[in-house]
C-alpha cells in the first residue's frame, strides 16, 4: 500500500508530466517516465531471477556439446552439404554466448554502471532466437538413431523449460500463479497501486481546476501566479483541493505535505510562499 506522501508526489509528478508533453504521449508512457524508480526495482528483480535460473542452464550446456559431438556421423547423414552441422555449432556458440551474456548482465547490475536495462532486454531477445534455432533443428535430430534422438531431445526438452522461465520473467503479468515470480507481482502490484490512487488524486483536482485556481487567485493576494511553476502551482492545486474537498484529510497534514512537496521540488523560498497561501485558504475554508 503505497503511503500518502508517495501518491501526492507522484500526482505531482503526473500533473507536470502531462503539463510539459509536448507530443501526443499516453499516459502510460508518462507514468514509466515518473515511476522510473519502481521500473529499476522491478528489472533488477527480474535480473536476479534470470541469473539463478541460468546458473542451472549453464550445468546443460555441457551436455549438450558432449551429446551433439557423439551424433557428429548422424548429423553429417542428415544433411551431407554441412549445413545442419553448422547449426547444430551455432547452437552450442549461441548458447555459450548467451550464459556469458547474462552473467555479464548480473554484473552490471549490482556495479550499477547504466545501461544495463536495455541489456536486459537483449537478454529477452536472444532466448528467443536460441529457442527458434532449436526448434529449426528439430527436424534433423528426428533422423538420428534412437538412443542419440532420445538424449538430444532431452537436452532440447531441459533448454526449453529454461527459455519458458525467460519468457515467464519477460512477461510475468501472464503468470500471475507462478511463485517463483512472487517477488516481480509484489512489486508490480505496489507500482499499480500507486498510480490508481494517484491518478484518483489528479482525477479530483482537474474536475475542480477552476474552482481551485479561483480559491488560489482570491488567497494570492496581488500576487502574480503566471511567476509561479507549474510544479508549484500543480501543488497550491493539491493542497487547496485537500483542504477543501477530501475530508479525510486533515487540514494541518495537507499544509505540511504541500510545504514538504514544495521543498522536495523547487526550494525553501517556494515552501514558504506555499505555507502562506494555504494558511490564507484553510483559514478562509473554516469560516465558511
Amino acid at each position: 500500500m503505497p503511503t500518502r506522501h508517495q501518491v501526492r508526489e507522484a500526482a505531482i509528478q503526473l500533473f507536470y508530466a502531462r503539463a510539459s508533453s509536448q507530443t501526443a504521449e499516453s499516459d502510460d508512457e508518462l507514468w514509466e517516465l515518473i515511476t522510473d524508480r519502481g521500473g529499476l526495482t522491478f528489472d533488477r528483480a527480474r535480473v536476479k531471477i534470470l541469473g539463478h535460473w541460468q546458473n542451472g542452464r549453464a550445468a546443460v550446456a555441457p551436455k549438450l556439446l558432449k551429446a551433439l559431438a557423439a551424433c557428429t556421423a548422424a548429423i553429417s547423414a542428415a544433411d551431407p552439404t554441412g549445413k545442419a552441422a553448422r547449426l547444430f555449432q551455432e547452437l552450442v556458440d549461441t548458447e555459450a554466448s548467451l550464459a556469458e551474456f547474462i552473467g555479464n548482465l548480473v554484473l552490471l547490475t549490482k556495479a550499477d554502471t547504466g545501461g544495463w536495462r536495455e541489456d536486459l532486454n537483449r537478454a529477452f531477445e536472444r532466448s528467443s532466437e536460441v529457442s527458434k534455432l532449436r526448434d529449426d533443428l528439430r527436424v534433423h535430430i528426428v533422423t538420428f538413431p534412437p538412443l542419440q534422438e532420445q538424449a538430444v531431445t532431452k537436452i532440447f526438452e531441459k533448454l526449453d523449460a529454461f527459455d519458458k522461465k525467460v519468457e515467464m520473467t519477460r512477461n510475468p503479468a501472464k503468470y500471475p500463479d507462478q511463485r517463483e515470480l512472487a517477488h516481480l507481482h509484489k512489486t508490480r502490484a505496489q507500482m499499480l497501486e500507486l498510480r490508481n490512487e494517484a491518478e484518483k488524486v489528479t482525477a479530483g483536482v482537474s474536475s475542480n481546476l477552476k474552482t481551485l485556481n479561483d480559491i488560489i487567485e482570491a488567497a494570492a493576494e496581488n500576487y502574480d501566479l503566471n511567476r509561479l511553476s507549474r510544479v508549484d502551482l500543480s501543488i497550491l492545486r493539491l493542497g487547496v483541493w485537500e483542504i477543501t474537498q477530501a475530508p479525510d484529510v486533515p487540514t494541518a497534514v495537507a499544509i505540511n505535505e504541500a510545504i514538504n512537496l514544495a521543498r522536495s521540488f523547487s526550494g525553501e523560498e517556494a515552501a514558504c510562499f506555499v505555507n502562506g497561501l494555504l494558511d490564507r485558504v484553510a483559514k478562509d475554508h473554516a469560516l465558511s
